[in-house]
């Protein structure tokens, strides 16, 4: 499994780099939005770095919503720079939004000499540890934010997490430790706080550990709008059980939130892999909006499972076409190279 995560986040973070930056070069970052670069945390002695995106001169009625993104790149590679996300933050900032992208510490990243540059502490599961980092540092980014609120004009009582693969599982994590009273939740969030939305992007919760065998919410969780493939064999659509951890994907998460009596959105994308680790960035705003219009801001209770067919289902080896125009060469160099998991979902 953890073979397969890593090769799909090789994948869609090549593909990233490829669209935005030449070799030696930063990502040019190409956006409609007034966008402010701050430091919102330092992790041994290095600053950790979050862009804020909103329009400053925009008039809105109280204050703003904010949309937290986490990228993907299986917690080993990856930036908040990439340009494929600034539409989807410009159209969400026409509508009042403030959109906040994050960097956070990458616990499985490796050196040139191939050693691990964030080593865990004795004990502590490296699958693990590199989630866990990830959830603090998303912690540490709410938390700037809630004590800048009034500089920025934000709704500390509206702020919504979500991120692409490896960033959506630390989102769905980071809300599953508010609501299981974690220690790591308990440690880095004002008592009491919790989000008003998640939106995971081939996301799932990931846990270790012989009694971390079942999700149990200590008390209700707040909203959340999944995408995700039926066929992704990188992260669990259902769940997974194996001997060092186990997954709970969307398919299994919202039957619990049913149950809980809890609003949600399930965008199932039939015979679909990783691919809706990125779709959704550019073909899924109606959807993203429609849960955030009705469900985050209108308050609404309503739960919906919508399942998309195609005669042939984008993949992770031909969707570059229709994302990202002229990439379609990065793919099949990649696939050369040993490239996209295919295949089932995979069960342990």
């Amino acid at each position: 499994m953890k073979k397969l995560l890593i090769l799909g986040a090789i994948l869609i973070t090549a593909m990233s780099l490829t669209a935005n930056a030449q070799p030696g070069r930063q990502p040019q970052i190409v956006s409609k939005a007034d966008m402010t670069t701050v430091e919102f945390v330092v992790r041994d002695s290095k600053p950790i770095l979050m862009d804020i995106y909103q329009f400053k001169d925009q008039k809105t009625e109280g204050k703003r919503p904010v949309f937290i993104y986490s990228f993907g790149g299986a917690w080993a590679m990856g930036s908040r720079v990439d340009a494929l996300c600034n539409p989807l933050y410009d159209h969400l900032c026409e509508k009042g939004w403030v959109c906040v992208s994050i960097d956070y510490r990458l616990g499985s990243a490796r050196g040139r000499d191939g050693k691990p540059l964030i080593t865990p502490p004795e004990g502590y599961n490296a699958f693990q540890y590199s989630i866990d980092i990830g959830v603090e540092d998303i912690y540490a980014a709410t938390v700037w934010l809630i004590n800048h609120a009034d500089e920025y004009n934000i709704d500390p009582e509206k702020i919504v997490i979500s991120g692409s693969s490896a960033g959506a599982i630390n989102s769905m994590n980071a809300e599953y430790y508010i609501c299981s009273g974690h220690k790591i939740a308990k440690d880095n969030l004002p008592a009491g706080f919790n989000y008003a939305g998640v939106v995971p992007m081939a996301g799932a919760v990931y846990l270790t550990g012989e009694n971390d065998t079942e999700l149990k919410w200590d008390k209700k969780p707040c909203p959340m709008c999944f995408f995700h493939g039926s066929a992704d064999p990188t992260v669990t659509f259902d769940m997974e059980r194996g001997a060092s951890r186990h997954g709970f994907g969307p398919n299994y998460v919202t039957k619990q939130l049913y149950a809980m009596d809890v609003p949600y959105m399930l965008y199932e994308y039939t015979g679909g892999d990783h691919v809706m680790a990125l779709l959704p960035l550019k073909w899924f705003w109606n959807e993203i909006d429609s849960f955030l219009d009705r469900i985050v801001v209108g308050g609404q209770n309503i739960k919906v499972h919508a399942v998309e067919t195609s005669p042939t289902p984008r993949t992770d080896a031909n969707f570059l076409d229709t994302v990202r125009p002229g990439q379609y060469e990065a793919v099949n160099r990649m696939n050369r190279q040993g490239g996209a998991p295919q295949g089932a979902p995979q069960r342990q």
